[in-house]
């Protein structure tokens, strides 16, 4: 089992990459998050965004 997209993407950024991700995550809305990150090469749907920010994603079940 791998973590979920997040933490896939995450492993790719730099530190204000990162950071940028996380601000992002942390205010806007699971469409806004999703249109960003697919805008920027990741794709995904609001409903990945939602699992992760409700801790129902790999990231909550695999311990690496």
């Amino acid at each position: 089992m791998s973590k979920c997209v997040f933490h896939r993407i995450q492993t790719t950024l730099d530190a204000e990459d990162k950071a940028a991700l996380n601000a992002l995550l942390n205010t806007a809305p699971h469409i806004t998050v999703a249109r960003e990150l697919s805008a920027a090469g990741y794709p995904m749907s609001e409903h990945t965004v939602r699992r992760h920010r409700k801790h129902d994603c790999m990231c909550a079940a695999v311990t690496v």
